[in-house]
């Protein structure tokens, strides 16, 4: 999930927020497969789990036919874990979703099968780059999760390089980011809600997003979290900006998580978007590049707008709110080991509430 706020993106935190720690997980010992033993500086979350070199190895074989030459973790992900499997001759991308037995929250439900899904649905469109899904397999016969293979991008990600480009080539890139954003918004549903959840969606967008932000509650229920408002006085407010979320009544695909470091460039341009997992049918207006904390001119420009009106600017705050209320649970879904995050996001939810009041 993007974490960003007042210009705070994963790899930077607000002053007082610089003792976020953020442990590296220890990569497996090998035999005939080797694994990476550098280290990145990433929170550590218990939803990633761990997977043998043996598990590894078997799903590589029943994908490709072939043994691994090397399987690296890589480090960057938050919910599930990740390697970068090398075979003879390409590399490749292995994602595998957290245990059944890990507790997560109602909107990461079959998250696995969204990514998968849509990136097919998006790369059949020709119209915005994403890596091609290998193999995916959700029969759990080598192991109790769901994982998949995918594409290597031979680029990096806008988030690491976006600091050494010259303002030009930064524009021109967040101009294409608002192009290629325009293009997935274009793709239309039949209901609202979260692409891998058809049971919890509905044809009113006010109805649907009341519904998740209700979530939200339910989920800090479920782990004692204390929220930093009242489920009660989010949902009265809610009602009040009624008639601004019924406006929205087309179902658009929404990505929801394009931030800098789910943008791969290559050759001073876009290669690829990753990381479709959180996608939803609902209002564009969820993309980051719409966040109150995102605004690029540039992305407005290539997505084809000057600004927002006062009632596109209230939905996005609504928006803002959500995520934040997400932020606030993170810390104990994922099992971070300090409270740095879950304070941030209360911050930003106060914030938010103070603005729609």
């Amino acid at each position: 999930m993007h974490r960003s706020y007042n210009v705070i993106r994963r790899g930077q935190v607000e002053e007082d927020n610089k003792g976020m720690l953020r442990d590296a997980r220890p990569n497996l010992g090998a035999t005939d497969v080797t694994f990476d033993k550098r280290s990145k500086t990433m929170p550590n979350s218990i939803t990633k789990g761990t997977v043998t070199e043996e598990e590894i190895s078997r799903m590589v074989w029943k994908a490709f036919g072939e043994k691994a030459l090397e399987a690296r973790e890589l480090k960057e992900g938050y919910f599930n874990i990740a390697y970068r499997i090398r075979l003879r001759n390409r590399d490749m991308v292995l994602k595998i979703a957290p245990s059944p037995e890990i507790q997560i929250m109602t909107f990461e439900k079959n998250i696995m099968f969204s990514e998968v899904s849509s990136m097919g649905m998006v790369s059949s469109r020709g119209e915005v780059p994403v890596p091609r899904v290998l193999f995916y397999d959700n029969s759990k016969s080598i192991i109790d999760r769901e994982y998949f293979f995918m594409e290597m991008l031979r680029g990096q990600s806008l988030s690491s390089v976006q600091d050494a480009l010259s303002p030009e080539r930064k524009e021109e890139i967040y101009r294409q980011l608002g192009r290629y954003t325009r293009q997935l918004n274009r793709i239309t549903g039949e209901k609202f809600g979260y692409y891998g959840q058809p049971d919890r969606q509905g044809g009113d967008w006010y109805a649907v997003f009341r519904d998740m932000m209700r979530d939200t509650f339910s989920d800090a229920r479920r782990k004692d979290i204390v929220m930093p408002v009242e489920e009660g006085a989010v949902l009265r407010l809610l009602e009040r900006d009624r008639t601004i979320l019924e406006a929205v009544n087309i179902p658009r695909f929404v990505h929801w998580d394009i931030w800098a470091g789910n943008v791969f460039i290559a050759d001073d341009r876009i290669e690829g978007i990753i990381d479709f997992e959180r996608c939803l049918w609902g209002d564009p207006l969820m993309e980051v590049g719409f966040r109150n904390y995102e605004r690029s001119s540039a992305f407005y420009e290539g997505y084809g707008i000057e600004a927002l009106t006062g009632e596109e600017k209230r939905r996005a705050r609504w928006y803002d709110v959500y995520l934040a209320l997400l932020w606030c649970l993170e810390t104990d879904y994922r099992g971070y080991d300090n409270r740095d995050f879950y304070h941030l996001g209360c911050r930003a939810v106060l914030d938010g509430m103070d603005d729609l009041r």
